[in-house]
């Protein structure tokens, strides 16, 4: 007696990449989302002001692919204060991709270098420490609490902040716990 379908040999080639091609597209939505998820949310200002970001991250993707390769990873904080201060650090066309994202009379921009390892990985965050003319922004490198061995992979990483051109910026090297 026969079976009734098809014979193995007769099935289509597309009920075995079908999966695959799913499993892929679903690794590449994960990593996606643990890439954006990495720079915390930004600290926002207190009362009247509650809807301007203190540190408001900058969605930049660098021509060169080389980028992160050079300012990643470095553990430094470099303020960007002038489109002239941007331009001789990216060049001109890169540069021109990151200076029409910020007001030069009212912001700066932060370039924070840092590193982490993994997995799992530590987030870049910073807070706001002082009163009055004394405050200041502090960024840091927020590690994964309770984990006891890391260090499988390391991730460096570069991303720019516009903050408020008054005020005075740091960077904790050390990861936080």
């Amino acid at each position: 007696m026969r079976k009734s379908g098809c014979p193995p040999s007769h099935r289509s080639p597309w009920i075995l990449i079908i999966p695959i091609l799913m499993g892929l597209l679903m690794a590449c939505v994960c990593n996606a989302v643990i890439a954006t998820s990495l720079v915390a949310e930004p600290e926002k200002r207190e009362g009247g002001n509650a809807h301007i970001t203190i540190a408001r991250p900058l969605r930049f993707e660098p021509n060169d692919m080389d980028f992160y390769i050079r300012f990643g990873g470095q553990n430094k904080l470099t303020i960007l204060g002038s489109a002239a201060a941007v331009e001789k650090l990216l060049g001109k066309d890169t540069a021109r991709l990151l200076v029409r994202l910020v007001d030069f009379d009212r912001e700066k921009i932060v370039l924070v270098s840092w590193t982490t390892a993994g997995p799992p990985e530590g987030v870049l965050k910073h807070e706001i420490k002082g009163e009055g003319k004394n405050r200041r922004i502090v960024f840091y490198n927020q590690g994964p609490a309770g984990v006891q061995i890391r260090g499988q992979r390391a991730r460096m990483a570069a991303d720019f902040f516009a903050v408020p051109k008054d005020m005075a910026v740091s960077f904790d090297a050390k990861e936080r716990f």
